[in-house]
């Protein structure tokens, strides 16, 4: 390793270009996160540099040299010449300082030029573009050449004449729409509107002046930030004057004096890998998909295999995603974090977290995954692009369990689980659907089976602390079988412990009815477990199996019963009004609906009255029999129905436990749709 100082105009003064591998992570600097600091940091060197010029030159002498400030390291690798290209460097490390400092003095080319300041336009335009000539490949002028995801808007703001010509090719609104600009477009604009508003003599950290003074919580920067993101037409933060050359220089003898950066060049023997786990200073911490991104495609080009095809055809859609035309951008699907259990996590670190479970049958923390899947990599020989194959295949499959679309039967499991919160069952059915087929009959069993598992334990209040050695067990067993379904069936019939049995129909029947679900379940539980119940009785006859999304729970005599004149009982013994108060969180007393009901209904009587003038006032029953949910017409339709008690509550409870019986059978059946609606209907 050849370690050597550089400044940043000294990065980039030489004809070289920072090529970030295609399988490194794209842009994802954000302006409060990472620019911002970035941009105080070099603004402090050149008030520093600026006080030190305006001093008289003898009291300047006698002073000591200002002290140089350190941004952090970039580790390269050279990649071997050939004629008529730019010499090259690989970024393993540093990608994201490399890629800013860049944007950096693309914006300081444009903000000098815009105030007038041409020498130092002029000399910031001399270290941007490689000079050439380069016939073999145009993209040799770019000094950084990001990821795909990144590269159409590299190309774009170095074409620019103006950050305005950015502003137009990056609107962040189309009409009343917002549009995310690419984090790379952000940078650069808050860039040019700092170094204009430096070279104007404006602090960006200074408060925004109002009309009855200024505004201590709203900077000039709070303000640029706010712009960036919501206006397509970015104005230049208020200047105090004109544009002073000094502060110009100031700025540009900073980046090639003062600020300073540690460059690492690796030789033959050096391990990247290595290097690349334990160097990130500074930079946004590394995911654990990084990590193991990076494993896997330098051992790819260890073994000589074809990085960029693998990258291309197995790991791209991690990484970025197609806007449109041959373009672009950064894929952050994979990014945005999920819920399990109490805490968040980027989806594609949960991801990597189940498929190491899987394929190493044994457990691991999210914050140990990539220690975890390094240590199975290497415990045997692996064919590299089978191995990406199953990344790919089985990352789908988990794209499908927590973001499920459609009205299939696997999308609703996928629903169920998410309600149920049950991660740690996730690698048995990544296990599960790598080995049956998504129609099969077998992949139908086992999903079911595990629905029901699942359903009869959450609802008879059964501890899930065990889970995560139970489906450890449970993923060995599939895994080995030849009959996955079969072995998983065997195994949860099998379990007898408290922590691991899977409760018989008594057990699940009464505890179906005596359970106040509402307060012990939570209502998000609840409405997933009605909801089932609907989807499990649609069939041909009501034409449609979508069942929306977005229904609420609603208790059918009020959580505020005592209040209503309708639902009150005289001389209610105390024993009575606790037994009511334990059946109004039931089963029997919940429903769904499809939107909120007013209070003066929701709190309303149940039967049907009359409004004084004849008119007929609907009850909560003629409401919910008008419901386009059959969990409401099946049952409230009735018009003999004109009181709504204890007895029958618990009507109700007795039909959805049915119902139940029948969805969650142990172990699983395939209830036709007909059986289940005359269960709901108390048939």
């Amino acid at each position: 390793m050849q370690p050597s100082k550089t400044t940043v105009i000294g990065l980039f003064n030489a004809p070289f270009q920072y090529q970030i591998p295609i399988f490194q992570r794209g842009y994802v600097w954000t302006l409060e996160k990472q620019v911002a600091p970035l941009w105080l940091d070099i603004q402090s060197q050149a008030d520093a540099l600026l006080e030190r010029k305006q001093l008289a030159p003898a009291a300047a002498a006698a002073m000591k040299p200002l002290p140089k400030h350190f941004l952090g390291s970039i580790v390269m690798t050279p990649v071997p010449n050939a004629f008529g290209r730019v010499s090259m460097y690989e970024v393993i490390d540093g990608q994201q300082r490399s890629t800013t400092l860049h944007l950096l003095l693309l914006a300081l080319r444009h903000a000098a030029h815009d105030s007038d300041q041409k020498t130092v336009a002029q000399m910031a335009a001399a270290v941007v573009r490689n000079p050439g000539p380069y016939l073999v490949d145009a993209n040799d002028h770019h000094k950084v050449w990001p990821t795909q995801a990144g590269r159409q808007e590299m190309q774009a703001i170095n074409a620019a004449a103006s950050a305005a010509q950015v502003c137009v090719a990056y609107p962040a609104r189309d009409g009343r729409n917002r549009i995310e600009r690419p984090l790379m477009v952000q940078t650069y604009l808050y860039l040019y509107h700092a170094c204009r508003a430096y070279l104007q003599g404006l602090d960006l950290s200074d408060p925004v002046p109002r009309a009855d003074g200024a505004d201590p919580d709203r900077s000039y920067g709070d303000a640029l930030v706010a712009a960036i993101r919501n206006t397509n037409t970015v104005a230049p933060v208020a200047a105090a004057g004109n544009a002073d050359a000094l502060r110009a220089q100031a700025l540009y003898m900073a980046l090639a004096d003062q600020v300073q950066l540690m460059t690492l060049s690796l030789d033959v023997d050096d391990d990247p890998q290595v290097i690349f786990e334990t160097l990130n200073a500074r930079g946004e911490p590394l995911l654990a998909s990084d990590l193991v991104r990076n494993f896997l495609f330098l051992e790819a080009a260890r073994q000589g295999q074809p990085v960029d095809a693998l990258y291309a055809d197995y790991w791209s859609d991690f990484d970025q995603v197609a806007t449109g035309k041959n373009t672009v951008t950064a894929n952050r699907y994979w990014r945005e974090k999920e819920k399990q259990g109490r805490l968040l996590h980027p989806r594609i670190d949960l991801f990597f977290y189940h498929f190491t479970v899987l394929r190493s049958q044994e457990s691991t923390l999210v914050s140990h995954v990539f220690q975890a899947f390094k240590g199975w990599w290497l415990q045997a020989p692996r064919v590299l692009e089978d191995e990406l194959k199953r990344i790919q295949t089985s990352s789908s499959h988990f794209a499908e369990l927590i973001s499920p679309e459609g009205t299939g039967y696997l999308a609703e499991f996928s629903r169920l689980l998410k309600a149920l919160d049950v991660g740690t069952v996730t690698p048995v059915v990544l296990a599960l659907r790598e080995r049956l087929s998504d129609g099969s009959a077998e992949l139908k069993q086992a999903v079911g089976d595990l629905a029901s598992y699942l359903v009869r334990r959450s609802v008879c209040g059964l501890t899930t602390k065990g889970y995560n050695r139970f489906f450890l067990r449970v993923l060995q067993a599939v895994c080995m079988a030849e009959m996955p379904h079969e072995a998983l069936r065997r195994v949860l019939l099998g379990a007898t412990a408290t922590s691991e049995s899977w409760p018989d129909d008594q057990q699940f029947g009464d505890q179906w009815l005596m359970r106040p679900v509402y307060t012990e379940l939570k209502p998000g539980k609840v409405c997933a477990l009605l909801r089932a119940l609907e989807y499990a009785a649609r069939g041909t006859k009501q034409g449609s199996q979508h069942v929306p999304t977005n229904l609420t729970v609603e208790h059918v005599m009020p959580q505020s019963w005592d209040k209503v004149p309708a639902y009150q009982v005289a001389d209610m013994s105390d024993a009575a009004r606790q037994a009511r108060q334990f059946a109004l969180h039931g089963f029997g007393n919940l429903t769904l609906l499809t939107g909120a009901l007013n209070s003066s209904v929701s709190n309303g009587p149940f039967a049907d009255g009359e409004d004084g003038q004849g008119g007929v006032v609907l009850g909560k029953r003629s409401l919910l029999g008008q419901s386009a949910l059959l969990l409401n017409t099946t049952w409230f339709h009735r018009s003999d129905m004109q009181q709504w008690d204890e007895a029958a509550m618990r009507a109700r409870g007795q039909a959805l436990q049915r119902a139940a019986l029948l969805l969650w059978a142990r172990p699983a059946t395939q209830p036709a749709a007909d059986a289940v609606f005359t269960a709901l209907a108390g048939r």
